[in-house]
């Protein structure tokens, strides 16, 4: 497919449009430009990654006749991001956007609405659905290698230092929120509808530059039948760690168990006994952010669905507020619940 005619605009150009921008490239795909509220900003970036085009007004670079996309890479709060899908929605552009959509489910629908009213379409930068190594165990899932998954564990642990960020973890939402995220959009990618959730969350007050929770472990059951905890420790100061992006995955089945992480896949099947490493190329990072671009615009070119939309994505969010009200009041927390009517 050739991409020149889809053109992506970047709006935020702070520390995480560095990976976007180098996926880009790296993946051949067309940036317009970039635009943020910090001039010195701006002008680093645009000399640093020789953007064509790079302003201070985010309007006129949504604006801009060569943007196709709208690639949203600012804050993941209300405030910041409604401007920007309003100014989408008035010139017709589709939007590309950096999770977590939001923090809380009530914000995210908003935005969601904005743009299903406009009819631009929507999809969340939910990177670990894209990452090569998590691509080729959906592949063996798929395909029954381990039989009738039943069980799924997630174990992210490492020390966390926010405390130059100017709004990573800032927030009475964290670790669960900006963190847990990638793992949660991923489990309901593999599994389906989740049924209810059971969260516990913590906070390690030695952890400087940090107002929310710094661990989390949330315990998923689906309306399948499959069940699955993931574990987001960032305040471990331990020697055994599992930075981002390199945490365990382990899926459990009748007939068989996936071990992995980003770098390395191992299936273990007993009918019939075997150990399959399949290969793979590519990483988390970048390549995992390349990835995701390159098939909502393979999508938008051919006219069919695309995966992590933002009707869908509400899923995902409103995984996110059943932890934190299961964690608030000590109980387990429904679909239903948080999504009302939408939960269906």
């Amino acid at each position: 497919m050739a991409y020149e005619q889809w053109g992506i605009g970047v709006v935020g150009l702070g520390g995480i449009a560095n990976v976007h921008l180098q996926a880009y490239r790296d993946a051949g795909l067309k940036v317009v430009g970039g635009a943020d509220i910090d001039a010195e900003r701006v002008a680093a970036m645009k000399e640093k990654w020789a953007l064509p085009f790079a302003t201070t007004d985010v309007e006129e670079l949504i604006a801009h006749p060569e943007v196709k996309v709208v690639d949203v890479t600012a804050p993941h709060f209300l405030h910041v991001r409604e401007p920007i899908f309003r100014w989408a929605a008035k010139y017709g552009k589709a939007l590309f956007v950096q999770k977590p959509l939001e923090q809380y489910y009530e914000n995210a629908r908003q935005l969601v609405r904005i743009a299903e009213e406009a009819g631009i379409p929507l999809m969340v930068n939910q990177n670990s659905v894209f990452v090569p190594a998590f691509q080729t165990i959906e592949r063996y899932l798929r395909e029954g290698a381990i039989g009738t998954p039943y069980y799924c564990q997630i174990e992210n642990r490492d020390w966390g230092d926010a405390s130059t960020h100017p709004f990573f973890g800032k927030q009475e939402r964290w670790v669960l929120s900006d963190m847990g995220v990638h793992h949660l959009a991923l489990v309901v990618h593999w599994f389906g509808k989740w049924r209810s959730a059971y969260a516990l969350l913590g906070r390690d007050s030695s952890q400087w530059g940090v107002t929310g929770d710094t661990w989390s472990v949330i315990n998923i059951r689906f309306e399948s039948g499959m069940q699955a905890c993931i574990i987001n420790n960032w305040c471990y100061r331990g020697h055994l760690r599992r930075p981002h992006s390199v945490e365990e995955v382990v899926i459990q089945g009748d007939r068989g168990a996936i071990t992995a992480t980003s770098q390395e896949v191992v299936i273990e099947t007993v009918e019939p006994p075997a150990e399959v490493r399949p290969r793979f190329s590519g990483q988390w990072f970048p390549d995992a952010f390349g990835n995701a671009m390159r098939h909502f615009l393979e999508c938008l070119q051919e006219g069919k669905p695309y995966l992590c939309s933002g009707r869908h994505n509400l899923q995902v969010i409103a995984l996110i507020e059943a932890g934190y009200r299961s964690a608030q009041e000590g109980r387990e927390v429904t679909r239903h619940e948080v999504m009302g009517a939408e939960a269906e």
